[in-house]
């Protein structure tokens, strides 16, 4: 399975031609996944109409929490990040957490994440 970033959830919403196109050939081999952190960025939208478009997309992944497997693999993400000066926004490095500790790849369209430096990060 995949994992989406916000970012790319957020284009897919907005109608972005490249990303639909991703997304429906993923959807054709496999269901998606995001995470509770891309939910909470989702679901503060502070219009109507962008919330409900949040909540019904959200309501067809599967959607996965940040539980202890995750926090150990984001604290070891997080020191390898720290010692080579190339540190992210936390929200970045749970999303990033989350989907290294399903050892699923995640797309992003954020270029912060790059300095990840890790295969199963793509940026789209």
């Amino acid at each position: 399975m995949t994992f989406l970033d916000t970012s790319v959830i957020i284009d897919f919403l907005a109608g972005d031609s490249k990303i639909v196109a991703l997304m429906k050939e993923i959807l054709t081999k496999e269901d998606v996944k995001t995470t509770t952190i891309t939910e909470y960025e989702l679901l503060r939208y502070k219009t109507k109409i962008r919330k409900q478009a949040a909540e019904r997309f959200l309501s067809g992944v599967i959607v996965c929490s940040f539980d202890r497997e995750v926090a150990k693999k984001a604290a070891v993400l997080f020191e390898e990040l720290q010692d080579t000066g190339r540190m992210i926004n936390e929200n970045d490095l749970l999303v990033a957490g989350i989907s290294l500790a399903h050892d699923e790849v995640l797309l992003t369209r954020d270029q912060k994440l790059a300095s990840i430096g890790k295969e199963k990060i793509r940026i789209v």
